[in-house]
């Protein structure tokens, strides 16, 4: 048998002390990749669509509000815009394409967006020449309660091409405020991008009009409703694609200080975001991680010590077989090569598996294209260095199989 084996048998002889060793580790080994897996792909997905933005124009309020609002659908808009301005930056020579948003909609908690068609020609900047989104079946919206169906509504609502919906008022789900008269018609579906567009319905601006001026007509006596032919068309949001980047901070000034609109430069925000909120909780996450992991190492160091101990007559007897006091000392640590390694394989599938199961229960709107199963940046080098942890523990109890004298401890036991 080989010392590997014999260390196998070692390990399996103790299960219960084991078990909890391996377990350790395995928590150990699952913290730190929970929070880099999650912190990458929820970093990447919000940076990954702020980037291609470059301004958001709204109403008056918190910049980062306004930038989850409508660039990542997270947050309550910050108020409406004339959509004479929005007009006024699609003639902008500075600016290569506008698009307006309108919301106010949804259905089962999924936004209704009012869009123009320019919105389907958006094109990420640095990311290849093909537009932002595709479809996958039918056309986009041409008639005013045409709707274009991101891929996960599409398929937890269970629509198709030529189905009839309707939607709610507000941007949450709530009994009783159907707008029955107002039926969309799905005329297309987009192939699923792993970002935000999927959870959207997408129609025309002129859907959302109509279905808050009747609602207004509907209260208008109740509330003294502006007169329709009295009111101002507006819109939610622009989003604008500048011919440079380098404009944004001069064109977000003329905006804010010239117009009753604000502008956020929406990577900006995410990034603050990041910085001030989302790193902190980080690092205390993967200080409390490391701090598991040491307590593992010490586990790793109690159980083989202890073994060591309850063992001095089997390596006595090894030692007067010939066997050399290296391959003592190898039998030990290969114990802690084993626990080690079951331990940060498990950690491994448990950070995976926990992270597939979390996302499949709670479906987090800004993971909607999560991929549990990725492997992180860093996440190769704190699994090697837990692992070398491990084995590092191990060296004390190997060293003490090794020095140890088989005459002595066959003395003892007589």
């Amino acid at each position: 048998m080989t010392l590997l084996g014999m260390a196998w048998r070692y390990v399996r002889a103790r299960r219960s002390v084991s078990v909890l060793t391996v377990l350790g580790i395995a928590l150990a080994t699952a913290l730190p990749c929970f929070v880099l897996l999650l912190r990458e792909q929820a970093e990447g997905a919000l940076l990954r669509e702020g980037e291609g933005v470059d301004l958001v124009v709204g109403g008056k309020g918190s910049p980062l509000q306004l930038v989850l609002s409508v660039v990542h659908h997270l947050d309550v808009p910050t108020g409406n815009i004339p959509l004479s301005l929005y007009e006024t930056f699609r003639d902008d020579p500075r600016v290569v394409r506008a698009v307006p948003f309108s919301l106010g909609d949804n259905v089962a908690g999924f936004r209704i967006v009012g869009t123009s068609p320019e919105f389907f020609e958006w094109r990420p900047r640095n990311h290849g020449d093909g537009p932002w989104v595709t479809l996958r079946v039918g056309r986009i919206f041409e008639e005013t309660f045409d709707a274009v169906l991101g891929a996960e509504v599409a398929e937890r609502l269970g629509l198709r091409i030529g189905d009839s919906f309707v939607g709610s008022h507000g941007l949450q789900a709530a009994p009783g405020t159907e707008h029955d008269d107002f039926p969309y018609v799905v005329t297309g579906i987009l192939e699923r991008t792993g970002g935000t567009v999927d959870r959207l319905v997408l129609s025309t601006l002129q859907s959302v009009w109509d279905v808050h001026e009747a609602e207004e007509e509907l209260h208008r006596g109740m509330f003294g409703a502006v007169p329709r032919a009295d009111r101002v068309p507006e819109v939610t949001a622009v989003w604008l694609r500048l011919r440079s980047p380098g404009m944004r901070l001069r064109i977000r000034g003329e905006i804010n200080r010239g117009t009753e609109a604000m502008a956020a430069v929406p990577v900006d925000e995410l990034n603050r975001l990041y910085q001030r909120v989302l790193r902190p909780v980080e690092r205390g996450m993967l200080w409390m991680a490391g701090a598991v992991a040491v307590v593992s190492g010490f586990s790793v160091l109690a159980t083989l010590l202890q073994s060591t101990d309850r063992r001095r007559r089997d390596w006595a007897v090894l030692r007067t077989l010939g066997a050399h006091p290296r391959e003592i000392a190898a039998l030990v640590w290969m114990e802690a090569f084993w626990l080690s390694s079951i331990g940060v394989i498990l950690g491994v599938i448990l950070a995976h598996g926990g992270l597939a199961a979390g996302v499949r229960v709670f479906q987090p709107e800004f993971l909607s294209g999560f991929d549990p199963f990725h492997f992180a940046e860093l996440q190769g080098r704190v699994v090697l260095m837990i692992w070398m942890s491990g084995m590092l523990f191990g060296l004390v109890p190997a060293l003490t199989g090794y020095r140890r004298s088989p005459i002595e401890e066959l003395s003892r036991e007589v």
